[in-house]
Protein backbone atom coordinates (compact mmCIF):
# COMPACT_ATOMS: atom_id res chain seq x y z
CA UNK A 1 0.00 0.00 0.00
CA UNK A 2 1.33 3.43 -1.00
CA UNK A 3 1.85 6.12 1.66
CA UNK A 4 0.12 9.33 0.47
CA UNK A 5 0.72 11.19 3.73
CA UNK A 6 4.26 12.33 3.03
CA UNK A 7 4.97 15.93 3.93
CA UNK A 8 6.20 18.26 1.22
CA UNK A 9 8.32 21.33 1.65
CA UNK A 10 5.94 24.18 0.65
CA UNK A 11 8.85 26.20 -0.69
CA UNK A 12 9.61 23.48 -3.22
CA UNK A 13 6.02 22.43 -3.91
CA UNK A 14 5.20 25.12 -6.47
CA UNK A 15 7.35 26.39 -9.31
CA UNK A 16 8.96 29.77 -8.78
CA UNK A 17 10.07 32.09 -11.56
CA UNK A 18 13.81 32.62 -11.82
CA UNK A 19 13.75 36.31 -10.89
CA UNK A 20 16.93 38.16 -11.59
CA UNK A 21 18.18 40.21 -8.70
CA UNK A 22 17.94 43.92 -9.38
CA UNK A 23 19.29 46.65 -7.18
CA UNK A 24 17.87 50.16 -7.38
CA UNK A 25 18.94 53.26 -5.55
CA UNK A 26 16.32 54.54 -3.13
CA UNK A 27 13.89 55.90 -3.75
CA UNK A 28 13.50 53.58 -6.72
CA UNK A 29 11.62 54.36 -9.90
CA UNK A 30 9.27 51.78 -11.34
CA UNK A 31 10.47 52.50 -14.87
CA UNK A 32 13.87 51.12 -13.81
CA UNK A 33 12.49 47.82 -12.48
CA UNK A 34 13.13 44.61 -14.43
CA UNK A 35 10.07 42.87 -12.98
CA UNK A 36 7.09 45.21 -13.06
CA UNK A 37 4.69 44.97 -10.10
CA UNK A 38 0.96 44.43 -10.52
CA UNK A 39 -1.01 47.26 -8.91
CA UNK A 40 -4.38 46.07 -10.17
CA UNK A 41 -4.25 48.38 -13.19
CA UNK A 42 -6.00 45.79 -15.33
CA UNK A 43 -7.59 43.49 -12.76
CA UNK A 44 -9.18 45.61 -10.02
CA UNK A 45 -12.79 46.63 -10.55
CA UNK A 46 -14.34 49.01 -8.04
CA UNK A 47 -17.91 49.10 -6.78
CA UNK A 48 -18.34 52.62 -5.40
CA UNK A 49 -17.58 51.83 -1.75
CA UNK A 50 -15.71 55.14 -1.35
CA UNK A 51 -17.98 57.31 -3.51
CA UNK A 52 -17.58 60.96 -2.58
CA UNK A 53 -14.66 60.34 -0.21
CA UNK A 54 -11.41 62.30 -0.27
CA UNK A 55 -8.11 60.59 0.51
CA UNK A 56 -4.44 61.34 1.04
CA UNK A 57 -2.06 58.49 0.21
CA UNK A 58 1.60 58.93 1.14
CA UNK A 59 3.98 57.02 -1.09
CA UNK A 60 1.20 56.76 -3.64
CA UNK A 61 3.53 57.18 -6.60
CA UNK A 62 4.47 53.49 -6.75
CA UNK A 63 4.30 50.09 -5.10
CA UNK A 64 1.60 49.43 -2.55
CA UNK A 65 0.75 53.14 -2.48
CA UNK A 66 -0.04 53.10 -6.20
CA UNK A 67 -2.21 50.00 -5.77
CA UNK A 68 -4.12 51.74 -2.96
CA UNK A 69 -4.54 54.93 -5.03
CA UNK A 70 -5.91 52.96 -7.99
CA UNK A 71 -8.25 50.94 -5.76
CA UNK A 72 -9.53 54.02 -3.91
CA UNK A 73 -10.16 55.87 -7.18
CA UNK A 74 -12.01 52.90 -8.64
CA UNK A 75 -14.09 52.81 -5.46
CA UNK A 76 -15.01 56.47 -6.04
CA UNK A 77 -12.54 58.51 -3.96
CA UNK A 78 -10.60 61.58 -5.05
CA UNK A 79 -6.92 61.04 -4.23
CA UNK A 80 -4.05 63.31 -3.19
CA UNK A 81 -0.77 61.50 -3.76
CA UNK A 82 2.08 62.62 -1.50
CA UNK A 83 5.49 61.40 -2.63
CA UNK A 84 9.17 62.27 -2.25
CA UNK A 85 10.53 63.13 -5.71
CA UNK A 86 9.49 60.37 -8.11
CA UNK A 87 7.60 62.71 -10.46
CA UNK A 88 7.31 60.32 -13.41
CA UNK A 89 5.93 57.50 -11.25
CA UNK A 90 3.50 59.89 -9.55
CA UNK A 91 2.19 61.13 -12.90
CA UNK A 92 1.48 57.55 -13.99
CA UNK A 93 -0.49 56.94 -10.79
CA UNK A 94 -2.41 60.19 -11.29
CA UNK A 95 -3.35 59.07 -14.81
CA UNK A 96 -4.88 55.86 -13.41
CA UNK A 97 -6.82 57.85 -10.82
CA UNK A 98 -8.15 60.23 -13.47
CA UNK A 99 -9.04 57.37 -15.83
CA UNK A 100 -11.21 56.06 -13.01
CA UNK A 101 -13.09 59.37 -13.19
CA UNK A 102 -11.64 60.82 -10.01
CA UNK A 103 -9.57 63.87 -9.18
CA UNK A 104 -5.84 63.36 -8.62
CA UNK A 105 -3.60 65.90 -6.88
CA UNK A 106 0.18 65.43 -6.71
CA UNK A 107 2.25 66.87 -3.85
CA UNK A 108 5.99 66.14 -3.85
CA UNK A 109 8.05 66.60 -0.71
CA UNK A 110 9.46 65.03 2.42
CA UNK A 111 6.82 63.84 4.89
CA UNK A 112 9.43 63.65 7.64
CA UNK A 113 9.08 67.45 7.77
CA UNK A 114 6.14 68.56 9.93
CA UNK A 115 5.43 71.69 7.88
CA UNK A 116 5.21 69.65 4.68
CA UNK A 117 2.65 67.37 6.34
CA UNK A 118 0.60 70.42 7.33
CA UNK A 119 0.86 71.67 3.74
CA UNK A 120 -0.43 68.33 2.42
CA UNK A 121 -3.51 68.51 4.65
CA UNK A 122 -4.17 72.13 3.65
CA UNK A 123 -3.80 71.23 -0.05
CA UNK A 124 -6.26 68.33 0.28
CA UNK A 125 -8.85 70.50 2.01
CA UNK A 126 -8.38 73.28 -0.56
CA UNK A 127 -8.60 70.93 -3.57
CA UNK A 128 -11.30 68.54 -2.31
CA UNK A 129 -13.26 70.66 0.16
CA UNK A 130 -12.43 68.30 3.01
CA UNK A 131 -10.65 65.11 3.94
CA UNK A 132 -12.00 61.68 4.91
CA UNK A 133 -9.12 59.19 4.67
CA UNK A 134 -5.36 59.23 5.25
CA UNK A 135 -3.21 56.24 4.25
CA UNK A 136 0.42 56.34 5.34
Amino acid sequence: MENNNQLENPVERYPAPPYQESRLDTPGHEADMQNKPDHGEESYKGSGKLKGRRAIITGGDSGIGRAVAIAFAREGADVLIAYLNEDDDAKVTAEFVERAGQKAVLVPGDISQEQHCNDIIEKAVAEFGGLDIIVN
